[in-house]
């Protein structure tokens, strides 16, 4: 029994020298929490409250700029159909509102003038050129004016304005629309602490544009957040921020004595900055929770350390789990292009970043968009379009190696960052996808221009080694197939050259620089007698002749050759009135028209008048359109054939046989001449060759119109024969005659001596 009782006793003694250890080791333990866990706890809650609240500011501002930006594409867009009719009819013009409005989301659509006069969907007229939004449009800025007071209804509207441009660059006038005023309802924001986080979008001055309902902030559309912050340099700071000066970040700051924390990020492609305003304690909620907690677990929980533990480590595991996948929500919308569903540019570029730290194989930076893109969104409207710009980055996709990466940057204009250790490599890579472009996307023909820049240097820029490969795709655009190109330094002192040539190209016309020289055009017979010529340009500076390659190309980009035409027509018009004076019957001359003059209201009226100015009869000069000109708008290319028609004028169509609409243009459009391409003639021409069927059933279905035909690029007595044999009318090439100055053709055709 004794014996007993001192087990019992033993073991009360051993249980007490064990919960007194227990005591002593919970003691210990929450001594070491405090000391290393709370800190490292508060440490991590601090950073990944800070990152939660600056990546809110970043996908949000990227929401925003989505909404705001769908409208400015719509308008942008819709635009262009007041490029299409009578400004003067402003029945018309109203009409045009109209359809606009009724198509979108607006609730008023106004088109104002370059006088100042709008015309609006609602059928009235008024000058509101004092408004800072038209104002903008006319000098060819697009802009939102926001919370303004509607000047049609009088109701609190947003303004969206877009100038109005011709294709030449002209500014017609200013389209503008009016939408109910933004809230931050209108777009699926990301949230950072319930009710208690404030959502802004201010001005580069620090004036509140919008602001979220019932903000804790207290901040409305009238207050300016500079002014409201109680510290100088801070608010200082913010100010510096909103102007764009520096990196979006995060700021604490203090209003009316309150402690937040704010995050500001720009509006991409607005002059706005987002900010999330959080009250600091809401931040630190969690935080001190978990504070909270883990003085409830030392003064009711000190024996049951070891559950204590691992319920505070599941509770901070959880709360780790939904900051993260909170902060991986909101990068997915920033690194996710909304359209193709891939990588946006931003992702793409840190990609690059990191790629670049890999120098044990090459790499090469690959430019790469659809020709004429504009033609896909006119067919399948925006919609469709958008399919394609998808089907696209997915063939691009399948055709990459694991190291490759890519990403749209805007439009249809992609970028892709191949690793490679043969060029080879580079040249299946282009194949492989212009292939697969034109046997996957086969409901419209796509023409894919590709710039590979092989990087030699591992820490150039991705913008720079962009550009390169921009340079170089650039100079393949409007290539009839599908083509890829490697950029050389030779592009850029290409476009050193073309500088140099824009700097000088306006004096050259005032100096008489560019010059008139005539290629005849020959009968087909026995006499092959001259029957008229083609007018071509040359340019001569500081005593050297500039080939056409070298300038006409350069003009056509930059709208320059529209002067050139019209220069070239009125030199025209005064030989052939010379030769009037002289007592000669003129033969025709045709000149060529840049296919930039389509869209150009008074376009041939003008042309009339400078024959006028000369009183020279216009049946005596043929206009030169080429084919090509009918894929960008056949409808508008026929009227504009018919009114040169109506005028007198003699219409030739250049190129013919190599566009895209050939025998449609035949059956539609009311021409004189159909000029063949050379194309179609072989050095050694024999009539059973494919290309001289082609020319033979040519010439019979224009004969059979009244439509002569003249055949380019003769220039051996074989394709002669070929030609007459086939019933062409005329000929021009080098066997008979090239480019000659005026003395020589006028000494070749009606026999004048130069002085």
């Amino acid at each position: 029994m004794e014996l007993n009782k001192l087990r019992i006793n033993e073991k009360l003694k051993n249980t007490g020298y064990f919960f007194t250890g227990v005591f002593v080791f919970v003691v210990i333990s929450i001594l070491v929490l405090l000391i290393v866990y709370v800190p490292m706890a508060a440490k991590l809650v601090n950073e990944r409250a800070e990152a939660e609240v600056r990546d809110a500011a970043y996908a949000n501002s990227s929401a925003v700029s989505v909404w705001f930006g769908n409208k400015m594409s719509y308008l942008d867009a819709a635009a262009s159909e007041f490029t299409k009719i009578d400004l003067e009819d402003e029945a018309l013009v109203s009409d045009t509102c109209v359809s606009i409005c009724g198509n979108g989301d607006f609730r008023h659509i106004g088109f104002t003038n370059t006088s100042g006069i709008t015309f609006s969907s609602c059928g009235s007229s008024s000058n509101y050129s004092y408004r800072k939004f038209i104002q903008d449009g006319l000098s060819g800025k697009s802009s939102v004016a926001a919370n303004m007071k509607c000047d049609f209804d009088g109701a609190a509207a947003d303004m969206f304005s877009v100038p109005v441009t011709l294709a030449d660059g002209t500014l017609v006038g200013v389209l503008t629309g009016d939408h109910t005023p933004f809230r931050f309802s209108d777009v699926v924001t990301l949230d950072v602490a319930g009710d208690s986080e404030c959502f802004f979008i201010f001005d580069p001055y620090g004036d509140v544009v919008y602001c979220s309902d019932g903000n804790k902030l207290g901040l409305g559309k009238s207050d300016n957040i500079v002014s409201a912050i109680n510290d100088t340099v801070t608010a200082n700071d913010v100010s510096f921020m909103l102007n764009r000066k520096s990196a979006a970040a995060l700021r604490r700051i203090n209003v009316g004595g309150a402690d937040y924390m704010a995050a500001f990020a720009d509006i991409p492609g607005f002059e706005w900055t987002f900010a999330v305003i959080v009250p600091s304690d809401s931040v630190y909620s969690t935080f001190g929770t978990l504070i909270t907690f883990t003085a409830g677990l030392i003064l009711l929980m000190s024996v049951l350390l070891l559950i204590s533990i691992l319920v505070t480590s599941i509770r901070i595991s959880r709360i780790t789990n939904e900051v993260s996948e909170t902060i991986e929500a909101g990068l997915d919308r920033i690194y996710t292009d909304s359209i193709t569903g891939h990588d946006t540019i931003e992702k793409f570029r840190e990609n690059y970043a990191m790629a670049m730290k890999n120098t044990a194989s090459g790499h090469a930076l690959i430019s790469l968009d659809i020709d004429k893109f504009k033609t896909v969104n006119d067919t399948f409207g925006f919609e469709g379009g958008n399919d394609i710009i998808r089907r696209l980055s997915d063939i691009i996709k399948r055709n990459l190696g694991k190291n490759d990466f890519f990403a749209r940057s805007s439009g249809d204009l992609f970028y892709i960052l191949a690793e490679f250790n043969e060029k080879s490599r580079l040249i299946e890579l282009a194949k492989n996808i212009m292939s697969d472009v034109e046997y996957q996307i086969n409901e419209i023909k796509l023409n894919v221009s590709i710039g590979i820049y092989i990087i030699d240097d591992p820490h150039i820029r991705s913008r720079v080694a962009a550009d390169r490969a921009d340079l170089a795709r650039e100079s393949i655009k409007n290539a009839k197939d599908s083509t890829f190109i490697f950029f050389d330094n030779s592009m850029i002192e290409k476009i050193r050259r073309e500088k140099k040539i824009e700097d000088i190209m306006e004096d050259a016309l005032a100096l008489g620089e560019f010059l008139v020289y005539l290629q005849p055009k020959f009968s087909l017979g026995t006499t092959n007698e001259v029957v008229g010529a083609e007018a071509l340009v040359r340019w001569k500076h500081d005593g050297k002749i500039i080939p056409p390659g070298d300038f006409i190309p350069l003009f056509e980009r930059n709208g320059f050759v529209t002067k050139i035409d019209y220069y070239m027509f009125e030199e025209v018009c005064k030989l052939q009135k010379k030769y009037i004076s002289l007592g000669f019957t003129p033969k025709i001359i045709s000149v060529n028209m840049s296919r930039l003059h389509i869209h150009k209201t008074g376009f041939v009226a003008e042309l009339a008048a400078i024959c006028a100015k000369y009183d020279l009869e216009t049946k005596y000069i043929e206009i030169e359109i080429t084919e090509s000109a009918a894929y960008e708008d056949m409808v508008v290319l026929c009227d504009i054939f018919r009114e040169i028609k109506s005028y007198g004028f003699h219409v030739s169509i250049d190129d013919f046989g190599t566009g895209y609409s050939s025998l449609n243009m035949l059956k539609d459009m009311p021409v004189d001449v159909i000029k063949i391409d050379r194309s179609f003639l072989t050095e050694k021409a024999d009539e059973n060759e494919n290309a001289s069927l082609v020319i033979a059933c040519l010439v019979m279905l224009a004969g059979s119109l009244r439509i002569e035909t003249i055949c380019e690029g003769v220039e051996t007595q074989v394709q002669v024969d070929l030609l007459t044999k086939l019933g062409c009318d005329m000929v021009q090439g080098f066997y008979f005659a090239r480019p000659m100055p005026v003395p020589d053709y006028e000494k070749l055709t009606y026999g004048i001596e130069s002085n």
